[in-house]
């Protein structure tokens, strides 16, 4: 099966799981603002959500994962979140060169709020692409899920 189709899978049991808990408000491949985001979570016309997933294939190509998360992001949002499926067996190596990615990002300020749990979830806090004084809370959420499951 190819990488994109697994990938909208994957994409489609978040999305069950999310509008179990936002009574349907979630979406995928919803356009918003510059293309078609992921994971769209809406609460009437407010977006709640907007998620992008992606496979782990290289910090470049996660600074540009991140770069196609923002610009799906209009200036009154403040939450995004890249969802990184991890297939290999370096994981923990990988999760750190996310958070590398990210830091080294251009649009980073700062790491945001710690968590118990870094290898499932790291916080960063960007500067919106529009308005780099607004601030988009992003959270990098990690799914390990090795080639042979």
């Amino acid at each position: 099966m190819p990488p994109g189709k697994i990938e909208e899978e994957l994409r489609d049991q978040i999305l069950v799981q999310l509008n179990g808990t936002f009574e349907g408000g979630a979406t995928g491949e919803t356009f918003v603002q510059k293309g078609k985001t992921d994971i769209l979570v809406k609460d009437g016309e407010r977006h709640v959500f907007v998620g992008e997933c992606k496979w782990w294939s290289g910090a470049k190509a996660c600074s540009e994962a991140i770069d196609q998360l923002l610009g799906y992001l209009p200036w009154r949002d403040e939450k995004a979140a890249l969802i990184l499926f991890i297939d290999r067996k370096d994981a923990t190596a990988v999760i750190e060169k996310a958070d590398r990615a990210v830091r080294d990002h251009p649009a980073f300020k700062r790491v945001g709020t710690s968590t118990e749990e870094l290898a499932a979830r790291r916080n960063f806090v960007l500067g919106h692409p529009e308005d780099t004084d607004r601030e988009i809370r992003l959270a990098v959420l990690f799914a390990v899920l090795p080639k042979d499951a």
